[in-house]
């Protein structure tokens, strides 16, 4: 979508063209379960604006690394996010991890960084020498915008008074993509009003981002609701697992030593939280 609508365009239908689904999930959970509305409260709505506000940049950021020709480094530090989000979590909530989980994200972490930096040909020893470029920089900040809005949309949903874990996170999830369309679309309306006019007319290619967008933030909030944020998302890594295991055994990829270390690493640390 990128190359036809530019990045703000496909940034904004990561949101505009999930909203009606995540509306529709909430309004169908709420008829199935006889469930009302959920009760919002002031700290709800600042916590999920903060949220939906730096939910936006990190994909405006992480779509912009695509601009640059060695984005490589960029998107391998943005997956730092699991360890900031653990920081964030820290400082704004106050819950703290603990040891093992802890290595574990630590684990995982080393484990994404080996293989982003296999797979772009700079070899390891280029992750201390790119830290100081701009694709490196604008990697770690989309990191930390992405665990900032992570941890914020887990306190929007504690935040609210009523309803089951599950509502309470698909309200959080209907309420963000709503202020995130309205904002993002605003700003577009001023700045850049042709890729907001694409993102429309190019409806027939967009609306599946919409539906696997919505999927995916409900499921991602409901987990918060579970459980710490800095434990979801460190699980949430297997989608790294899948990846590679596709390109192994349907595209006969071959896999190096650097690879099937990494994998190992990566799926000691997604058991070390799942036994925690």
């Amino acid at each position: 979508m990128k190359s036809v609508m530019g990045d703000f365009g496909a940034s904004y239908i990561r949101f505009s063209y999930a909203l009606p689904f995540a509306a529709l999930w909430l309004w169908l959970w709420m008829q199935s379960t006889e469930q009302s509305m959920p009760q919002t409260t002031q700290m709800f709505w600042l916590w999920v604006s903060i949220g939906g506000l730096m939910q936006v940049i990190f994909t405006v950021l992480l779509i912009t690394l695509f601009n640059h020709r060695n984005f490589a480094a960029g998107t391998a530090f943005s997956k730092t996010e699991v360890l900031q989000a653990a920081i964030f979590e820290a400082l704004i909530i106050g819950e703290i991890v603990n040891f093992q989980v802890g290595l574990a994200i630590a684990i995982g972490v080393l484990a994404i960084l080996m293989l982003s930096f296999h797979k772009s040909d700079i070899g390891l020893s280029g992750l201390f020498s790119s830290l100081r470029s701009k694709q490196s920089l604008l990697g770690l900040a989309a990191g930390a915008f992405l665990g900032l809005s992570t941890v914020s949309f887990r306190a929007a949903t504690d935040s609210l008074a009523t309803g089951d874990i599950v509502l309470r996170a698909s309200m959080s999830a209907a309420t963000s993509t709503l202020l995130q369309t309205f904002f993002m679309g605003g700003i577009m309306f001023l700045m850049a009003r042709r890729e907001l006019v694409l993102s429309f007319t190019n409806w027939r290619s967009a609306w599946p981002v919409g539906l696997f967008g919505a999927i995916t933030t409900a499921c991602w909030f409901t987990a918060f609701s579970l459980e710490n944020v800095a434990s979801v998302r460190a699980v949430g890594q297997v989608e790294l697992l899948i990846t590679l295991g596709f390109s192994i055994l349907f595209f006969k990829e071959k896999t190096s030593r650097v690879e099937l270390l990494a994998i190992a690493l990566l799926a000691l640390s997604i058991i070390l939280v799942l036994i925690n």
